[in-house]
């Protein structure tokens, strides 16, 4: 194996992991942490949140920067799946096209997360209605898995 296949697959396991992670830790927390934290009282549930707030808030920010980075590479790498359309083609469009609406999408997921996580008193309002956003989250998480596989195997 190559140097350059090695870091083409680093870059590719690197940004499955970071999409894995973004994906399914929000439906972890919202569809088995929450509920199990609602038995709790008041105090202990804010010192808990307030807890993984902290722990998650730095893996949140690694994700983002793990996530732009390789993805940026993967498509822009000289190994680039895009490459293989003909330049001006219609797949070629279509393709970029998916690339710029799942590029928004992930940096509404950044914001989203980064929010939930956060500490900004003009984001409370999204921490306080954690449960809708982290549906957005999830939901926002799986039309990108979506494309994703639409744009893979396109040809």
């Amino acid at each position: 194996m190559t140097l350059e296949t090695f870091l083409i697959l680093l870059a590719r396991w690197l940004h499955i992991l970071s999409a894995a992670l973004a994906i399914g830790v929000p439906i972890y927390v919202r569809f088995v942490l929450m509920p199990a934290m609602s038995v709790l009282d008041e105090e202990p549930r804010s010192r808990l949140r307030d807890a993984l707030a902290r722990r998650w808030r730095i893996i949140v920010y690694l994700l983002i920067i793990v996530f732009l980075a390789t993805g940026f590479y993967n498509f822009l790498g000289a190994h680039a799946h895009w490459r293989q359309f003909p330049e001006g083609s219609e797949l070629r469009r279509r393709y970029h096209m998916y690339f710029g609406i799942k590029l928004l999408v992930a940096l509404v997921m950044f914001f989203l997360s980064s929010a939930l996580a956060g500490r900004s008193a003009k984001l409370e309002f999204i921490r306080t209605n954690s449960r809708l956003w982290l549906m957005v989250l999830v939901l926002l998480g799986i039309f990108i898995v979506v494309i994703s596989g639409t744009m893979r195997f396109m040809s």
